[in-house]
């Protein structure tokens, strides 16, 4: 780390992410890295700011020598780690670049996990992101895992320990299909039957899927290991809005994986839409309207497009908004 000598600062903002009201939606920070000083904000010095800030995401934006560029890099970690992509650190990134800083020309972010186009549409601010993936539904389920491993302690400990005790949550998680977005990230979809199993999720204690051996629960290779997160949601209006057959779907959902609760998972709600568009019906595209965040006071809306066809999804779009709320400097 720098010296107290030379100590290195950095400009920083906030913003609350896929909202219009400040202290709602999912706070975001994010710091912005000049070329010359990339060198010296090293992993280890990312991770310390992350851990600093303490919010679900922290977003590094690197600022290139050449400011005509159409392209900004960012990297994106938790607390614990760097991800390779997640849906409100792109949607907060993009807001920021196109709409506070004003940088109508830039039409990328680049992330771990690809290239991500991004714009600004209609009123509010809003941004929308196409968002890069490799979608794979995991042949084993949670469920499937302790019953092929009945006689692994270790296994049979980790699991149980993590699953919830409500009988309903339980049958759910253990049902659940395990989804990747990209290689990587992959989320336990959890369909729950109403609202007043989803007031339960709260309870819920962490479940370290990373603590599994490798190709346990994920397919074996290379989508086995990274992020992996339970991801409840209700299904709460389900609808077609043309004569086409174009389907709006809106449903509420939460995630309390990593000892808190996240109000707004864009990566999580990327890859639901993902699954269900399998289904069938999003062969002409399908909106999902999804709402996050209610029951901790931090009201999210999440908008994603996707359309699929056969056993491929073919695009995938995440929609927001975002509001700044702090800026400053931050000296390591």
């Amino acid at each position: 780390m720098a010296s107290l000598e030379t100590p290195l600062k950095l400009d920083f903002l906030t913003v609350d992410v896929f909202t219009t009201e400040r202290f709602r939606g999912n706070p975001l920070a994010v710091v912005l890295v000049p070329a010359d000083q990339r060198p010296l904000v090293t992993q280890e010095i990312k991770q310390r700011v992350a851990r600093e800030f303490n919010l679900s995401e922290t977003v590094f934006l690197h600022v290139p020598e050449d400011q005509s560029s159409a392209i900004r890099e960012i990297d994106i970690f938790t607390i614990e780690s760097e991800l390779p992509f997640a849906g409100h650190p792109t949607i907060g990134s993009a807001y920021l670049v196109l709409n506070h800083l004003g940088l109508k020309h830039v039409h990328t972010l680049l992330t771990k996990a690809g290239p991500i186009a991004i714009h600004p549409e209609g009123a509010e601010g809003v941004v929308r992101a196409q968002i890069p993936h490799a979608v794979k539904v995991h042949q084993n389920t949670v469920g499937d895992v302790l019953e092929k491993h009945s006689q692994d302690a270790g296994i049979q400990s980790l699991l149980n320990g993590g699953l919830s005790a409500d009988p309903v949550l339980r049958a759910a998680e253990l049902a659940a299909p395990v989804v990747s977005i990209v290689k990587g990230m992959a989320f336990v979809l959890v369909k729950l039957p109403g609202l007043e199993h989803l007031a339960k999720v709260a309870d819920v204690n962490r479940l370290h899927f990373e603590k599994l051996p490798p190709g346990v629960l994920q397919d074996e290779g290379e989508w086995s290991g990274g992020f992996v997160a339970r991801y409840y949601y209700v299904l709460t209006e389900d609808t077609v809005t043309d004569g086409e057959g174009k389907q709006a779907w809106r449903m509420r959902t939460r995630m309390v994986e990593l000892g808190f609760e996240d109000p707004a998972t864009g990566s999580a709600a990327c890859t639901l839409a993902s699954y269900l568009s399998l289904s069938g019906r999003a062969e002409k595209g399908a909106r999902f309207e999804i709402t996050q965040g209610v029951e901790m006071g931090r009201k999210s809306d999440i908008v994603v497009e996707a359309k699929a066809s056969g056993t491929q999804v073919q695009e995938i779009f995440l929609g927001g908004t975002a509001v700044v709320v702090m800026n400053g400097s931050i000296v390591v």
